[in-house]
């Protein structure tokens, strides 16, 4: 595993989110066919450069696009 396999892996997840805007860990390594240590790096990456975020949701940790309004400019 280098960094280019964890790159791509997030971009398979944001993908995924993309489309369900909200999944557990859990689901996106049975979706993705990963390992969950590839699947928690890529989670790492996504969380880093503040395109996803993780929520805890009665125990079970999901992964949600981090939606942001853009700012405006006239």
């Amino acid at each position: 595993m280098n960094k280019n396999d964890v790159v791509s892996e997030a971009g398979q997840i944001w993908s995924l989110l993309s489309e369900r805007k909200t999944l557990s860990v859990e689901k996106i390594g049975e979706m993705t066919h990963r390992q969950e240590s590839l699947v928690c790096l890529a989670l790492g990456w996504l969380v880093k450069e503040k395109k996803v975020r993780l929520v805890e949701k009665s125990g079970v940790l999901h992964a949600e696009l981090n939606i942001s309004i853009p700012e405006m400019y006239y």
